[in-house]
């Protein structure tokens, strides 16, 4: 055999048709892939939320302008007069004008599906300004649990109506209830040269238009079967405006521990929470609410809250 040939068969020996080379990979090669694969997984996987987060509260802000642009243009046709901040209307609880979000006078707008949630959307006073149905709807809101029984969810059909409401310091509640409420709020924390309720644009100065919230996003619908409350009613109540002692705070984390608003001067903001107390407290709330219980969870006062004194002022304008 010429040495070409000996030198031939000997490379063979080790060739991609050679026995050796069919093997493949051996366990523990196969073994490490793997754990190469899921460690690049644990990685990306919190990146790939907090971008899906991002591209969402982008979005929400977005809802936010337009809907922002459409209460100044509102208030612009109306002579300087802003639109009713309630979010729909009892009869009791129609007063100037027509409600921003739901226009109907029925009791209970439950809709059974979201076409007809839109439909009662645009019965608002909003509606022509803002266009499509959709910019009410936060991409990331909370969406109602599934119960194997339907009838332990008190709200049904309420996932389809917006999550963004304006807040009770624009021109929400009636007139005797606003001069009630404004009594007790003043012998509590003083008389103040900021109006307590803005009804219309002018009345934004002092502190401001840049320092006043109109819109927020509170990630549950802005429904309540009462009426006469605002977007800011699940995350204080009423009691907890009036006297600072009773300061619980249910703040909307569905935006990475936080929730986007917009304020009178157009801009819109995103906050994330920073006090330690107000995730774990709104998370309680959460739980109640994919739980179905009857009784909502009742934290302890909270009046050292930084995030409760900061979303306070932004909303009425004055420190607590």
């Amino acid at each position: 055999m010429s040495a070409s040939k000996r030198a031939s068969a000997k490379g063979s020996e080790h060739g991609p048709c050679s026995g050796k080379a069919g093997l493949g990979f051996t366990l523990i090669e196969l073994l490490v892939v793997i754990a190469v694969i899921a460690l690049l997984m644990a990685i990306l996987t919190p990146v790939l939320h907090r971008a899906r987060e991002a591209a969402r509260r982008t979005a929400c802000l977005g809802n936010l302008r337009q809907m922002q642009v459409g209460w100044q243009a509102y208030a612009e046709d109306h002579d300087g007069l802003i639109v009713n901040g309630e979010a729909w209307d009892v009869a009791v609880h129609a007063f100037n004008g027509t409600p921003f979000l739901i226009g109907t006078s029925q009791l209970v707008p439950h809709p059974a599906s979201l076409a007809e949630a839109d439909a009662l959307m645009r019965t608002g006073a909003l509606a022509s300004y803002v266009g499509s149905a959709g910019v009410y709807h936060c991409p990331s809101r909370y969406r109602q649990p599934v119960f194997a029984d339907p009838s332990r969810f008190r709200w049904p059909g309420t996932e389809w109506l917006s999550s963004y409401g304006i807040v009770s310091s624009m021109n929400c509640f009636r007139i005797d209830e606003r001069a009630a409420f404004e009594s007790a709020f003043t012998k509590r924390h003083g008389p103040s040269r900021v109006p307590l309720y803005v009804t219309r644009l002018a009345e934004l100065n002092p502190p401001g238009a840049s320092l006043r919230i109109v819109f927020l996003d509170g990630g549950f619908p802005t429904w309540h079967p009462n009426g006469g409350c605002g977007a800011d009613y699940m995350i204080f109540g009423l009691n907890g405006v009036i006297d600072f002692s009773e300061t619980r705070i249910w703040a909307p984390i569905h935006h990475g521990n936080g929730t986007c608003m917009s304020f009178a001067d157009g801009h819109g903001q995103y906050w994330k929470w920073k006090d330690p107390r107000t995730v774990p407290m709104a998370q309680a709330c959460l739980d109640w609410y994919a739980g179905g219980e009857a009784v909502m969870p009742s934290p302890p006062p909270d009046p050292e809250n930084q995030d409760r004194i900061d979303l306070y002022q932004a909303i009425w304008g004055r420190r607590p």
